[in-house]
């Protein structure tokens, strides 16, 4: 006697579909590292690629389209010992990170500042100032920076919207603040005013570079 086969159901074919899909996906993720639905998941990934294997809470994100990509969203994440920079895309293949840049924030000090500069086929310069300052009563940030033989500089204050305060510790997060020029400065730092009427000048001493194009 032949055996009936019984045919699926339309909901078991969508169920058998979204199986395969799903299993896809995963393996996009988490083998192949690409094809991420949120950009969280893209800036998790990158951050392990960097050798940041602790569970960093996000302190602060948004979005600068144009800066490296039309769809790019910044993070800064705060560790135990380490404060991440990382920049996001959404691609053809879902979000991709364009970069993760931590500073060790267990050395001592104050202040725990870098920047990421970015290039495009090797011009069209961007800069991206970040950090943290252990303290809260913060009134005024003002970023400078000084040429290799010192003949030329700037001295910029930081709009209150690049920097905010949060459990006591200050933190910067400031895009593309100036049009620089390759080569143009060689050393910045952040000088901080307090309530008290107080200045401290810190220097930006961890840096990266990222090109692409």
């Amino acid at each position: 006697m032949k055996k009936i086969e019984k045919l699926r159901t339309r909901r078991q074919r969508a169920l058998h579909a979204l199986a395969w899909a799903l299993g896809l996906l995963l393996t996009c993720n988490y083998v192949l590292h690409f094809g991420y639905l949120l950009p969280i998941q893209a800036f998790r990934c990158a951050e392990q690629r960097e050798g940041v294997y602790e569970r960093e809470r996000v302190v602060a994100a948004r979005w600068e389209p144009g800066m490296m990509h039309a769809t790019d969203r910044l993070y800064l994440a705060e560790g135990k010992n380490c404060l991440s920079l990382g920049c996001t895309s959404l691609s053809l293949f879902g979000w991709d990170a364009s970069f993760v840049w931590p500073v060790d924030t267990a050395s001592e000090g104050d202040a725990h500042l870098g920047l990421v500069q970015m290039s495009r086929k090797g011009h069209e310069h961007t800069v991206v100032f970040y950090g943290r300052i252990d303290e809260a009563d913060v009134t005024r940030l003002e970023l400078h920076g000084e040429s290799m033989d010192g003949n030329n500089g700037f001295a910029l204050g930081v709009s209150r919207d690049d920097w905010f305060i949060k459990d006591g510790k200050t933190y910067l997060l400031l895009p593309d603040p100036y049009q620089f020029t390759k080569g143009e400065y060689a050393e910045y730092s952040l000088v901080v005013e307090t309530e008290d009427g107080g200045t401290v000048e810190y220097a930006v001493e961890q840096s990266a570079g990222v090109s692409w194009g």
